[in-house]
């Protein structure tokens, strides 16, 4: 793992240790220590800056939680619960070598078919295309918005963030 490497996010101070063999990344979120892989420092940063940039509570993230629905299991990088707990965000997380093409969007779109959330979010680290729910369908937006913008829509009725 390429700690070097410059993502969009801000830059995290992550504790890391040697543990055997293996290089480990501690998980705030999570409260243990996480093999530190490439796909994991792209989740740990991008968890700080929905934290520390846009306002949403550490408890309201679920990060790799795994949901059962009937005979499928499904495991999701990162989930933002909203106000009201249920998915704000579904994010899927992939390493900074990884293209983020259709394959990555379906396997998103699979996810979300089991526990509904308005955003639906894919990024390597170094790009994160972000789409929102609609009565339409999914569009294409900028940019995620921040807790005190998700929530006063919500107290405005603004549709267009339901």
């Amino acid at each position: 793992m390429d700690q070097a490497l410059e993502l969009i996010f801000p830059a995290v101070n992550l504790p890391m240790r040697w543990h055997g063999d293996q290089m480990q990344v501690w998980d705030a979120f999570r409260k243990k220590w996480i093999k530190a892989g490439p796909e994991e420092w792209v989740r740990q940063h991008l968890a700080h800056y929905l934290c520390n940039n846009l306002g949403y509570p550490a408890i309201r993230l679920l990060l790799e939680h795994k949901l059962d629905k009937g005979r499928h299991s499904r495991r999701y990088d990162l989930v933002v619960l909203g106000c009201d707990l249920t998915p704000l965000m579904l994010v899927e997380c992939k390493a900074p070598t990884e293209k983020l093409g259709d394959e990555v969007w379906w396997q998103a779109l699979c996810y979300q078919q089991q526990w509904a959330a308005v955003f639906l979010v894919i990024t390597n680290g170094l790009e994160m295309k972000i789409q929102m729910r609609s009565e339409s369908g999914w569009e294409p937006v900028a940019g995620l918005p921040t807790r005190d913008e998700w929530e006063s829509a919500l107290k405005t009725g603004d549709s267009a963030r339901k």
